[in-house]
């Protein structure tokens, strides 16, 4: 049974996501934004439920047609079925993200949102607390810091979190893009220091 204090909270989050949503345009359907706020499908249900706009970006740029320095088509979602439609196309990417039209300090802010709201409708929901992977000082190729998170989630129990980290870093496009969504799976960690190299 939920107390009237947690119903006070929800419906002011459900009045501070309708103020942001005010100040959101659609756009023209293209983004060049590489640095999606992506959430879980639990996640993504609460946020269609409470109308948050949500999209989904295509992997590959479509070059010709395509507005200035927007390379990527961008689908607006506003319904699970829709979500779900867009979600099932190969060339997609495979979670959707807040909507890339609102700034990016908004977005992180509509997912903090979205994570207090499940705190007090579904708890168990929540995403798995973040393991600490051995990846600050680590040799920076973009491949190697995948295989070491990628690592760190399995020893950590957590294999669907590391394949579903695994598409979206396969898919990301840049070497930026990509840490920030191994950031969203694991906390950055010192690694172990290497043995000196025999100069024989």
């Amino acid at each position: 049974m939920m107390t009237q204090n947690q119903e006070a909270a929800l419906n002011a989050f459900r009045e501070l996501i309708q103020y942001h949503k005010s100040m959101w345009s659609e756009g023209s359907g293209y983004t060049g934004n590489e640095q999606l706020v992506y959430l879980t499908m639990p996640q993504a249900r609460i946020a269609v439920r409470y109308e948050l706009p949500l999209g989904i970006r295509c992997t590959c740029p479509t070059g010709i047609g395509s507005p200035l320095r927007k390379p990527y088509r961008y689908v607006t979602v506003m319904d699970i079925e829709q979500m779900t439609r867009w979600l099932s196309f190969s060339d997609m990417d495979n979670l959707p993200s807040i909507h890339t039209e609102f700034p990016q300090h908004i977005q992180q802010r509509m997912r903090d949102y979205i994570l207090q709201i499940m705190e007090i409708e579904c708890p168990e929901c929540l995403p798995v607390q973040k393991p600490v992977a051995p990846l600050l000082g680590a040799q920076g190729d973009i491949y190697n810091l995948l295989c070491i998170a990628n690592r760190t989630l399995r020893g950590a129990g957590q294999q669907e979190q590391a394949e579903q980290m695994w598409r979206l870093v396969m898919n990301s496009g840049n070497y930026f893009s990509a840490l920030a969504i191994i950031g969203e799976y694991v906390d950055f960690g010192e690694a172990l220091p290497q043995p000196p190299a025999n100069n024989k």
